[in-house]
């Protein structure tokens, strides 16, 4: 793979920037645009820096040396220049570092990954970086990152003036815990109230429909059970962050919707991905997949490595 990149001085360097840092993918799309806004927030708040990728596919074609190829790599650093100068007029002594990869865009983004605290991608872009939502290049990237992924969609509110709302976290036990640690240092960094959202429906009414739930006083034994595990799942995070104010809420819904409905009046929604291994490699589950699709508001995939 060969590889490009940029100092915040605008000088070149082979040298890639120190593990920990934001990487955000950029094609010039309007929902690259809006991830770039929120990367440069999230390093902003880290006081890191925020690495802003372009990927150029036509590898062989672009390392030509002929007009084609220098039209193609000086486009790409065109592009990438732009979303570096949207990073830095946002946050203006975010250090940014501009990088164009020759790569295929699912390599470089998870190779990004490992370098990486937050990967950060737009949910739909111009076809020649990050692609459909959940297409070719999209699916296997949050199916596969090996670092906290947020992804956000060309209609999600990134004005840097926007009103504050709470973070959403989705619960569903205990092996949400690093999904929920991120969440409350989400909530405690920004001093925002955190919703921990833990839906359930009695098995029944998943094919039968309402009309087969059980009897109400069942109802409330499965609520109450659902109400103990959620409290004891967040007691260790209210103890280590005291200053998040936290609104447990268990919904009967199925967790797809609810996350849904939730995420309209969120900052962001905070996920675990838990990732299945299938015939065609790493997958992610159904409620991940359907919040991707239709969230309000930005999510970020939390991975949960066995």
């Amino acid at each position: 793979m060969n590889q490009a990149s940029t100092s915040p001085t605008g000088s070149s360097s082979p040298a890639a920037p120190a593990r920990g840092h934001v990487v955000v993918g950029y094609d010039g799309s309007p929902g690259a645009e809006h991830a770039v806004d929120l990367a440069a927030d999230e390093a902003a708040h880290r006081h890191t820096t925020l690495e802003v990728l372009h990927v150029l596919e036509w590898v062989e074609v672009a390392a030509a040396d002929d007009r084609f190829g220098q039209q193609l790599r000086e486009n790409a650093r065109a592009i990438v220049d732009r979303g570096a100068a949207r990073a830095r007029a946002r946050h203006h002594d975010l250090p940014v570092i501009a990088a164009v990869e020759h790569a295929n865009a699912i390599d470089a983004l998870e190779a990004a990954s490992d370098r990486a605290a937050l990967l950060v991608v737009g949910s739909r872009g111009m076809g020649g970086f990050i692609g459909l939502l959940m297409g070719s290049v999209s699916l296997p990237v949050a199916a596969a990152t090996r670092c906290p992924l947020l992804v956000v969609h060309p209609d999600h509110d990134t004005a840097a003036d926007r009103s504050p709302k709470p973070i959403v976290v989705g619960v569903s036990g205990d092996d949400c815990a690093p999904a929920l640690e991120a969440a409350f240092a989400l909530a405690h960094a920004r001093r925002l109230p955190l919703r921990a959202l833990h839906a359930w429906l009695y098995p029944a009414m998943t094919t039968a429909g309402i009309g087969y739930a059980p009897a109400v006083w069942l109802m409330d034994d499965w609520r109450a059970a659902a109400r103990t595990t959620l409290s004891a799942v967040l007691e260790p995070l209210r103890e280590k962050y005291p200053d998040v104010s936290v609104t447990e809420d268990v919904v009967l819904d199925s967790p797809s919707h609810a996350l849904v409905a939730a995420s309209a009046g969120a900052e962001m929604v905070v996920l675990a991905a838990h990732r299945n291994t299938g015939r065609f490699g790493p997958n992610l589950g159904r409620v991940t997949h359907t919040a991707l699709h239709h969230a309000k508001a930005p999510i970020l995939l939390v991975p949960i490595h066995a």
